[in-house]
């Protein structure tokens, strides 16, 4: 469910919005390995809306049809306060990859990395300083995020566990932590490039961009040591990556930062609804 008042900037067209409610399912879909099939839209919408806002919004649906194959096959309209968009997805596979899955042992991956999205936002929502083609480039990754579909059915195969990382990177490994009834130590921050400078500019920390940003849509998971070359293989063939940050060992629960100046807990950080 898409919310304007948490979910949408206030440069976001009511277009890019459209789209953004189907990516945030296509991203679920990633992480799961299934390939989506159709989608449901129900609208809320305020009184007095224009008619090229609604065009709007079935330009930014259109989209999403032509990007991810999936087909809009109905929905609901009703009178709200504010823009939302409830979008229900349906797809079909043979295996779908769960969160339970990891095992001590197992190698932590993900198809993508982090700290863009939450960089952006805070371009757009406080004003904080960026360069070109930095700024161009996180500020997209918020009005049109990129969820890793094809990465996603590519690896799909090898993972044990997986869940997209939407609510941020710490967020999902204590999902998949907990879950799976292990513990996880990173070793490997798997941070975009350019964040690091951004962060040193701003006075911002690059652990909590990278692990507590957000809106990030990569696939993270795990999988047996000797799958990876495999899957990373499947990966590139489909224009994407696959890295990993680190493994499957430790307390149950536990999700640790395993670095240079020592090890330190990564708390369950992230986005909250209703925090």
């Amino acid at each position: 469910m898409l919310v304007q008042g948490t979910d949408m900037p206030p440069e976001m067209t009511y277009r890019q919005a459209a789209r953004k409610a189907v990516a945030m399912c296509v991203s679920d879909f990633a992480a799961k390995g299934v390939r989506p099939t159709a989608f449901m839209a129900s609208l809320g919408l305020e009184r007095g809306v224009t008619a090229s806002r609604v065009s709007e919004l079935r330009a930014g649906f259109e989209d999403a049809e032509l990007e991810w194959g999936a087909k809009l096959v109905g929905g609901d309209t009703n009178e709200a306060s504010e823009l939302v968009i409830d979008c229900a997805m349906l797809g079909f596979a043979g295996r779908v990859v769960g969160r339970s899955g990891a095992e001590p042992g197992d190698l932590v991956v993900v198809g993508g990395r982090f700290g863009h999205p939450p960089c952006g936002l805070a371009i757009l929502m406080t004003g904080a300083r960026a360069r070109e083609p930095f700024r161009s480039a996180a500020v997209s990754s918020v009005l049109r995020p990129d969820p890793h579909l094809a990465e996603g059915l590519a690896v799909s195969r090898y993972l044990t566990s997986a869940m997209d990382s939407s609510d941020g990177l710490a967020r999902s490994l204590h999902e998949l932590a907990d879950a799976s009834g292990v513990g996880i130590e990173v070793d490997r921050l798997p941070v975009e490039e350019g964040v690091l400078g951004f962060a040193l500019d701003n006075g911002l920390s690059p652990e909590d961009l990278v692990f507590s940003g957000g809106e990030e849509y990569v696939v993270v998971g795990t999988l047996r040591r000797g799958k990876l070359a495999a899957a990373e293989k499947a990966a590139a063939l489909v224009g994407g990556t696959l890295t990993a940050i680190g493994k499957v060992a430790g307390r149950k629960g536990s999700v640790t930062w395993v670095g240079k100046g020592g090890s330190h807990p990564i708390g369950d950080t992230g986005w909250t609804h209703l925090g």
